[in-house]
């Protein structure tokens, strides 16, 4: 079973969502397509088998991580997520919308880390000019990884499909 870690910007800004409307905002966010529903997405969980592909686990990220009393939301966040990609196969990281600071991060710690990484893009926002958006860090994670493959793509629901077709490890 492949143990899928996705990274990518949200479809609804973190200060539009709370704990009494979440459900209902990121009910069409691409985790929730991906994994077949909303809730599973939301809250932290050692990993759910997707609706779609009995061939994957979606273990991360989640909205809401699991909380470590003694560290700051955020700190807890990137040390989650940190774990997370550390016990993956693959890292799908979406960059088709500007703004992907995270998304950046996780992609370069998982080069590091030799994980196999799959970026999409969108070849309006992202191309291999300095003026491009995500030309640098792509560029990085290759020279640290072999194990990299970028696709340009139109919409996220290519990213769905891909993920929805992904084969046993």
């Amino acid at each position: 079973m492949i143990k899928l870690f996705y990274s990518g910007t949200y479809k609804v800004r973190h200060e539009f969502i709370n704990e009494d409307n979440i459900l209902e905002m990121l009910k069409d966010d691409i985790r929730s397509k991906i994994v077949g529903n909303v809730k599973d997405t939301v809250y932290a969980s050692d990993g759910v088998v997707i609706k779609n592909n009995k061939n994957v686990m979606y273990i991360g990220g989640f909205y809401y991580e699991k909380q470590d009393k003694n560290k700051s939301v955020c700190e807890n966040v990137v040390s989650e997520e940190l774990k997370q990609i550390d016990r993956c196969d693959l890292v799908v990281a979406n960059l088709t919308k500007y703004s992907a600071i995270a998304s950046i991060t996780e992609i370069i710690y998982a080069a590091f880390k030799q994980k196999r990484i799959v970026i999409f893009c969108d070849p309006k926002i992202t191309s291999y000019k300095v003026e491009g958006e995500y030309w640098f860090p792509i560029l990085t994670c290759k020279q640290l990884n072999k194990n990299i493959e970028i696709k340009f793509i139109e919409n996220e629901d290519e990213i769905v499909d891909y993920i929805n077709k992904l084969g046993g490890v």
